[in-house]
């Protein structure tokens, strides 16, 4: 059997995918070396370019709605328990351990708030992925990702609220209900009605399609954003250079501290392999186009930075993870056999041997 050839915006998608952290550096390097020495003229720009961040977040996250299957969600009562421990850990351990972890570590207040925000968004659509390609529940993947977009138009206004408060930073909720609204509830809406379009019309053929490019609307939109960041803040980010390098050992402790945790109680309550995996990357990768956008609306740009800087570390982590998915597995096999089905092991062997 010959080689399928691959599109070229498939391979543009693995490219992209390949050197997302490349890029996102890059992103920050590009936007601060704009930014530093133009502050002044920016700052007259500040009406355009908050229309234009709202127009790349919706970017970035209407292409991972049309991904989302929402009829995943009738399952829920199979299992409920896998479910709601995914849920708490998403959108309550996250936002109250980074509380904790930036209590520990004195840093400027906003960037503080920046790295709860950070937290108390919904997973990115991004774990689908990254659970089916490590064999894991993609059923449930697909209904945590989903119910946290949901809530998050709830949840995350609570959260700011309550931290705003405690670190003196005005953020009024119905800017916040208003942002999320533009860029959960919209996208998501629309992003259902495209997928419809596209099986009605085109069917599988165009869904393939979608799949190939729709992803690399989300990756250029973030690096766009994430060079507006830099450029619309890089005189404070230069003054304060050393505070937004400090930003990143919250974000190290909580995804290693994360992973490890989340490893040893699903081992010792012997969850199953394929929905621990659907746990660890529904409920620990965040989606940061959504804080950034929260950070913008509120007026609060210098809050916006933890979540440009946090794929620096989220991603490597997690891809680490990934690749070791098949020493997890086995890991889940020797403590619980009868969870693990031989055959599966086999299979993630043979696809190890493959990459």
């Amino acid at each position: 059997m010959g080689k399928v050839e691959i599109g070229k915006m498939e391979k543009l998608k693995r490219h992209l995918d390949k050197y997302l952290l490349l890029y996102i550096g890059l992103s920050m390097i590009v936007g601060l070396s704009i930014g530093a020495p133009f502050f002044k003229q920016i700052e007259t720009m500040k009406p355009f370019l908050k229309s234009l961040n709202l127009v790349i977040i919706v970017m970035m996250i209407y292409p991972m709605m049309v991904g989302l299957n929402f009829g995943e969600l009738l399952n829920i009562p199979k299992m409920w328990k896998q479910f709601l421990f995914g849920l708490i850990m998403g959108l309550v351990y996250a936002p109250l351990f980074m509380a904790l972890l930036v209590k520990l570590i004195p840093m400027n207040p906003y960037l503080s708030f920046g790295l709860i925000l950070v937290f108390s968004v919904p997973c990115s659509s991004m774990a689908i992925a990254a659970t089916g390609l490590s064999k894991g529940n993609t059923e449930l993947a697909t209904m945590l990702v989903a119910i946290q977009f949901i809530l998050a138009l709830v949840v995350s206004p609570v959260w700011m609220s309550i931290f705003g408060s405690a670190y003196k930073i005005p953020f009024p909720v119905f800017i916040i209900v208003k942002t999320l609204i533009i860029i959960v509830a919209i996208p998501m809406l629309v992003g259902y009605a495209t997928k419809a379009t596209l099986k009605l019309k085109g069917g599988k053929a165009a869904m393939s399609k979608a799949r190939s490019t729709l992803p690399v609307i989300s990756f250029l939109a973030l690096f766009t954003m994430i060079f507006l960041i830099f450029m619309e803040q890089g005189h404070l980010i230069v003054m304060q250079w050393q505070s937004v390098l400090v930003t990143l050992i919250p974000l190290a402790i909580y995804f290693t501290v994360t992973i490890l945790l989340l490893t040893v109680v699903d081992l010792v309550f012997k969850v199953k392999y394929k929905d621990h995996m659907a746990i660890v990357f529904g409920s620990i990768g965040k989606n940061e186009g959504t804080a950034m956008a929260i950070a913008l609306a509120g007026g609060i740009g210098l809050a916006a930075i933890p979540a440009a800087i946090a794929p620096l570390i989220q991603v490597p982590l997690l891809a680490t993870y990934l690749k070791m998915h098949w020493k997890i597995a086995d890991m889940f096999s020797k403590r619980s056999p009868h969870l693990v089905n031989k055959y599966e092991l086999h299979e993630l062997e043979l696809e190890m041997e493959e990459d």
